[in-house]
């Protein structure tokens, strides 16, 4: 009611003459708060009295939600802040994402690059390996023919060994070529290049031989033309006349009980002949047969001796030793298991197929190539505990006899280890140069077990 009456007693302002749009708008504001603070006042003045006592209340709800308002703001420019945020991050990855796809591309191409010049590498050395190809069955058959020619010189100088024992037949050799006037040619190369067919009768040694030497030329040639069935029209007149001489022999008649006898082929005999061992093979001795086995043990009572002693620099040295001496009785084990192994595919057994035989020896030859890496490597830690020996002083505790006598222990330790490593690596050379020339004989041999020509001296 207070609020009401100093309203009404404030004196109404006098209007102002309009004179422009300004003045206008200042009365129109004028009205509206004058307008304004009388309708509140008439509100007041209706309220009931009971009413001022929700004042306080709404006051103090007044109080919350405007504390609310202000955390409704300060959540909202947090999350206004936190969306800037996002946006930002938003951009970054988006712009990482694109930086690696372009990597990503990069590579990609880079690896197609690659792929390509593999493909055009594996296209070359496909190229490469059919001309090796190639040129290894070329060399197969240049082999083969070479064996060939070999057989039949061999054969040719065995003949000739034959028919040339006798002194001075080539003088007579080459009267008679004179005499017969080329009609026979060259009867000496003739009787080298000809070759008893398989079907006619093996002409026995004892034919080649008579009283002091061998037949005469005309007698062989007799009986050649007599065992061949070719007859000798085609020989000279020499060779007709020592016919009848040829067929009073005796010996013709004993050659008619040998038609029956079963001749070796020259194929079993080869083979026989390379499955006799020169020697006894490397991976039939044992290791105590090698010696390493005894050397340990003396190197282990020589390290119990050098313990009992070692002073100062020399207590590590038995403990270093003794590591060597493992790495020693190791090798020497893995090299006695694989001689075991070894004994059981015997190289030179018949029974066992020769892919089988050639692949079990390519293992034995790689694992023994392992074998004599490590054998270097224990050498190699051989040296440098030799070194490490020199480095060690004996202290002042010793005396002078003490001294003399590890120095002796160390010495013969030193020449132990020495000894075995040189048993050990003459172990696993003759091993490995054993396994090499099988293999290399199993290839060499190859070609005569398959090959036998029945025409030796044909051209």
């Amino acid at each position: 009611m207070a609020t009401q009456a100093d309203t009404e007693a404030k004196p109404k302002p006098k209007p102002k003459p309009l004179t422009s749009a300004t003045s206008i708008s200042e009365e129109s504001s004028s009205l509206l708060s004058s307008y304004l603070g009388v309708g509140f006042a008439v509100f007041l003045g209706f309220l009931p009295k009971n009413s001022l006592s929700y004042v306080a209340s709404l006051q103090s709800r007044n109080r919350i939600l405007a504390l609310k308002l202000f955390q409704a703001e300060e959540q909202l420019r947090q999350l206004r802040s936190r969306r800037k945020e996002d946006a930002k991050a938003n951009a970054r990855v988006v712009e990482i994402f694109a930086g690696h796809r372009n990597g990503w591309r990069e590579e990609e191409r880079r690896l197609f690059g690659e792929i390509e010049a593999a493909a055009e590498e594996i296209a070359g050395l496909r190229a490469r390996l059919a001309e090796a190809e190639a040129a290894t069955a070329e060399m197969r058959t240049c082999v083969e023919r070479l064996e060939r020619e070999v057989a039949e010189r061999d054969e040719m100088i065995e003949l000739l060994a034959r028919s040339r024992d006798g002194e001075g037949e080539d003088e007579d050799l080459g009267e008679k070529e004179k005499v017969n006037g080329g009609t026979c040619g060259d009867f000496r190369g003739t009787g080298a290049k000809v070759r008893v067919s398989e079907r006619a009768d093996p002409a026995p040694e004892a034919c080649f031989l008579e009283r002091n030497g061998e037949l005469e030329l005309d007698e062989i040639a007799a009986l050649y033309a007599q065992q061949s069935g070719f007859g000798t029209e085609l020989f000279p007149p020499q060779v007709h006349a020592a016919a009848p001489v040829v067929a009073s022999k005796p010996w013709i008649e004993r050659s008619n009980g040998w038609q029956d006898t079963q001749y070796d082929s020259l194929e079993s005999t080869y083979n026989i002949k390379h499955l006799v061992p020169r020697r006894e093979s490397p991976w039939k001795v044992d290791g105590e047969s090698s010696g390493v086995p005894a050397k340990l043990k003396l190197l282990e009572q020589e390290l119990i001796n050098l313990e009992k002693v070692g002073k100062g620099d020399l207590s590590k040295i038995p403990t270093l030793m003794r590591k060597q001496a493992k790495r020693y009785q190791s090798l020497a084990g893995k090299i006695d298991d694989l001689c075991r192994r070894m004994q059981v595919t015997d190289p030179c057994d018949p029974t066992l197929s020769p892919e089988f035989r050639t692949q079990r020896q390519t293992e034995f030859l790689l694992e023994a190539f392992q074998l004599q890496n490590r054998a270097t490597e224990t050498r190699d830690k051989l040296n440098a505990l030799q070194t490490e020996t020199a480095k060690c002083s004996f202290g002042d505790e010793l005396t002078a006899q003490a001294k003399l006598n590890t120095r002796r222990s160390l010495d013969s330790i030193r020449s132990n280890f020495k000894e075995i490593q040189r048993n050990l690596e003459i172990w696993l050379a003759r091993i490995m140069g054993d396994l090499e020339g099988i293999l290399a004989r199993d290839g060499a041999s190859r070609v005569r077990d398959f090959y036998l020509s029945p025409y030796p001296f044909v051209r």
